[in-house]
């Protein structure tokens, strides 16, 4: 690919409309590690109709404007290829330095707030989006009926307000600006897990309402698949397109046709490996492992090591705000009740 134009067209069924609809649609993708991936999940949501200038890639590396110009290398876990992602006609934003979960959380709504948006998209990065093709519109659609249909008076009723709509979870979540201003925000002293859980247990305490919507299929996978497949044409696995060009070339096959059913088992055999036992369920992280040299290099494992600490401290800090309490699930507690409870069970450190 050498311009926009020579991006290949998504399926005629996906592709969204010429004039944008009137709603706004900005999506968000974090990124640290593990640059296959994040180009396969952005790839996903562009053929499941998501217009690309409404994505905005988060590189959240911390080595600052190294990929933007170019400096680290391939196999560097931090690699981004800012000329492909502009390729794609996607957004790219760099964060000054490397953010926890719930920092970059906060960074989002920072994000929105400086650019009048009242609700915002974001996904994880080790995903893969595709339409439900024997139901009806294409993925993107789909969101945008709920959209539509969460900003309705009718929809809410007398609940109070609205925080998120979650898909599959928070692997795909919409989120309510000032639902989470008018609750301070995330806590990040929480640093990654269970800093959803602080946030949502605050926000049922709140009476605000979370709600769950399906668009279509949100798969949580560790590796990367035949994305040619993803825009659904007729390839011939014995002759595989070898360019971007080649692929645009084929015929588009059938909606709900057999190039699905193969899109679909090679998704579900990347689902089953990374809920396969003899993998953690970030391993993914770790594929690569180069870039010695490279600016702001850091040692792999080091790096891992270092960021579980940070993970288990604001286990700690969560544990310690709510009482001893582990996990999600705070029935019974109310926000005021933050760090106001008597502890015996978390060791003074």
């Amino acid at each position: 690919m050498q311009s926009r134009k020579d991006f290949p067209k998504i399926p005629s069924w996906n592709r969204p409309p010429a004039t944008h609809v009137k709603e706004k649609t900005p999506l968000f993708i974090g990124f640290t590690r593990t640059w296959p991936m994040l180009q396969q999940v952005v790839l996903s949501y562009i053929t499941a109709g998501w217009p690309p200038e409404d994505i905005y890639v988060v590189e959240n590396t911390g080595t600052l404007h190294s990929n933007k110009n170019g400096l680290l290398s391939l196999q560097n876990p931090f690699f981004l290829n800012h000329t492909r992602l502009d390729l794609f006609g996607v957004n790219i934003l760099i964060t000054p330095t490397l953010l926890t979960f719930s920092q970059l959380q906060t960074y989002y709504l920072f994000t929105a707030l400086e650019n009048g948006w009242d609700y915002f998209f974001w996904s994880h990065m080790d995903l893969i989006i595709t339409t439900d093709e024997n139901a009806k519109g294409s993925f993107y659609s789909r969101v945008v009926d709920h959209l539509r249909e969460t900003l309705s008076k009718k929809w809410l009723g007398d609940q109070k307000d609205w925080a998120i709509r979650f898909y599959a979870y928070d692997w795909l979540a919409l989120n309510h600006v000032q639902a989470f201003i008018d609750l301070g925000g995330w806590d990040t002293f929480i640093s990654y897990y269970t800093a959803d859980c602080d946030m949502h247990e605050r926000f049922k305490m709140a009476n605000i309402t979370l709600a769950d919507v399906h668009a279509g299929n949100v798969s949580d996978v560790g590796e990367s698949i035949n994305t040619s497949l993803l825009f659904r044409k007729k390839i011939d696995p014995n002759f595989p397109p070898k360019t971007a060009a080649e692929l645009d070339a084929l015929d588009e096959d059938e909606r709900a046709g057999n190039g699905y059913d193969r899109l679909l088992t090679e998704i579900l055999a990347a689902v089953e490996e990374k809920k396969s036992p003899e993998h953690e369920r970030n391993w993914w992280q770790g594929q690569q492992t180069g870039g010695k040299g490279d600016p702001f290099y850091r040692e792999p494992h080091g790096f891992a090591e270092n960021l579980e600490r940070v993970v288990q401290c604001g286990i700690q800090s969560y544990q310690s705000k709510w009482g001893g309490h582990k996990g999600c699930g705070l029935e019974g507690f109310n926000t005021e009740d933050a760090w106001m409870i008597e502890n015996t069970t978390i060791p003074v450190t």
